[in-house]
């Protein structure tokens, strides 16, 4: 195996089980997981997190349900789930 922090491998680029303290992910092994991906403590390896779309314009300005102008009111936005994350990892965020 040429997989460095690998203890199996499936070929000799593709690392299958990594030593103690090391991440899998896509057949390397990693101290931790890449941008995008959450790791599984109990497996050991990198899976896909959540991953959201762009935030949306602001709303208008309420307040008790009426349409408000610049001070004491609410303005919220929203972006939406691209891809949910694969069980047991990191929440997508609200």
């Amino acid at each position: 195996c040429r997989i460095e922090n690998c203890d199996s491998c499936f070929s000799r680029d593709f690392c299958t089980k990594c030593k103690s303290g090391f991440y899998s992910h896509r057949g390397r092994c990693f101290r931790g997981c890449p941008t995008g991906f959450a790791a599984l403590e109990e497996l050991m390896e990198c899976v896909e997190g959540c991953e959201v779309g762009q935030w949306s314009e602001w709303g208008t300005c309420s307040r008790n349900n009426k349409t408000c102008g610049f001070k004491w009111g609410l303005e919220t936005r929203t972006r939406q789930i691209v891809k949910k994350p694969a069980k047991d990892t990191i929440p997508c965020p609200t």
